[in-house]
């Protein structure tokens, strides 16, 4: 990975920062970029997807289905979870207050199987 590409993502993050609409613009590319940087940079552009996500649901199952799926890709990390945690407890929040659907999305378990 070059640093060009880590900047560039690091700057679509800044961008979709101010303008939360321009996710919808650059979502491609900022996850394509996400997959290959990662690190911290990768979880600030996943986080910042989901809070799009959340307040434009594109149907009942959407904000459940990337909560989960970042869950599981953060699963082995302490950090990136406690990122996660307070979006979690704010969905839980917004659909107890029916802002959100409240949906229930079935995960595979998706822990590599060791001998």
């Amino acid at each position: 990975m070059s640093r060009d590409v880590a900047s560039k993502l690091a700057a679509l993050v800044e961008r979709c920062a101010g303008d939360p609409t321009a996710i919808v613009a650059s979502r491609a590319e900022g996850d394509a970029l996400a997959i290959e940087v990662g690190g911290e940079v990768a979880l600030a552009w996943r986080v910042a997807v989901l809070k799009h996500v959340m307040a434009n649901p594109a149907d009942d199952d959407a904000v459940r289905e990337l909560y989960g799926e970042l869950c599981d890709r953060y699963r082995d990390d302490p950090e990136g979870l406690k990122t996660l945690k307070p979006l979690g407890e704010e969905i839980r929040r917004l659909e107890a207050e029916g802002k959100l659907p409240s949906s229930l999305v079935a995960r595979s378990d998706r822990r590599s199987r060791r001998p």
